[in-house]
């Protein structure tokens, strides 16, 4: 599946706020956690995060966006936007190294750029970052590595690291940095149904070889007549295929990370149908499961 492929994909609402305790004596906070994780989950909070993905794949969910990630994807999520990285694993897996983040307020920000004139295009980094902006190429090798090197420096090495990292966004060529969230994205759409969402959203993930509508919309605790015009108004487009590009992603880790075969891999990814497996897949990469597995 093309990393640079983007789609609205319906997954949530506003999410469910975060409260994130800074360290006391730091404006930087720098932290990193395995999956799954409580911490991973659809959720928001004021300050701006920069993340890095060490491994697995899957999709990143931003506001009424949804696009892949692989090891190596960077991306910066603006304040009080809904977010969430869903990874492609199978019941019982376990990724234990797989995210790399850090936050800071807005507010600081606006006094960086007060003070310092030379970071002024960092407001426009800031302003991107509202929409979840995604680095690719060598621009998210070297943000990333800056990242992880942050967790082993003092406090005031932290604020340089900071520093590098936004002047890597700012400076990434249009080829190798995308936004992820529509331009028309309202985080209000539906405040009050965070814990219902992310109930559906666990539900799917854990239950994606034999997921339904009706259990998608029992977890969420809402009528699957509900549940459904909810997807389709927060970002326009259907539960069926939220959930074919989960199955379709699963299957593409399978067919690169493994030597099952194509059969077990249809069944594992929910399709019963080896045809309909086919045509799917087809749909979503542009190729069938065999040449996509010699591909890559």
């Amino acid at each position: 599946m093309d990393a640079r492929n983007l789609t609205a994909i319906p997954h949530s609402d506003a999410g469910s706020l975060e409260v994130i305790v800074p360290d006391g004596d730091a404006a930087i906070r720098w932290s990193s956690h395995g999956y799954p994780s409580s911490l991973a989950k659809w959720h928001y909070h004021p300050q701006i995060e920069i993340h890095l993905i060490r491994e697995g794949s899957g999709q990143l969910m931003a506001g009424d966006g949804l696009m892949p990630f692989v090891p190596g994807h960077v991306a910066m999520i603006g304040s009080n936007l809904p977010h969430n990285w869903l990874s492609d694993i199978i019941p019982g897996e376990r990724l234990s190294h797989r995210d790399v983040l850090c936050h800071i307020r807005p507010q600081t920000m606006r006094l960086l750029t007060a003070a310092f004139p030379e970071t002024s295009g960092f407001e426009t980094v800031l302003r991107r970052s509202q929409h979840a902006l995604v680095l690719f190429g060598d621009s998210a090798r070297e943000a990333g590595e800056l990242l992880v090197a942050m967790g082993e420096h003092s406090p005031v090495r932290r604020v340089a690291d900071l520093i590098a990292i936004l002047t890597v966004f700012e400076q990434a060529s249009a080829q190798e940095s995308q936004t992820v969230v529509t331009p028309e994205y309202n985080p209000e759409i539906a405040v009050g149904v965070e814990d219902g969402i992310n109930a559906a959203i666990t539900y799917i993930s854990t239950h994606l070889d034999e997921v339904s509508l009706q259990g998608a919309a029992d977890a969420a605790a809402m009528s699957v007549s509900t549940f459904s015009r909810f997807f389709k108004r927060v970002a326009g487009i259907g539960f069926a295929d939220f959930v074919r590009r989960l199955r379709v992603g699963r299957a593409c880790r399978l067919l690169t990370c493994t030597n099952m075969p194509i059969a077990k891999i249809q069944q594992l990814s929910g399709y019963t149908n080896a045809s309909n497996f086919n045509r799917r897949f087809l749909e979503e990469t542009g190729m069938t499961p065999s040449q996509y597995r010699r591909e890559h």
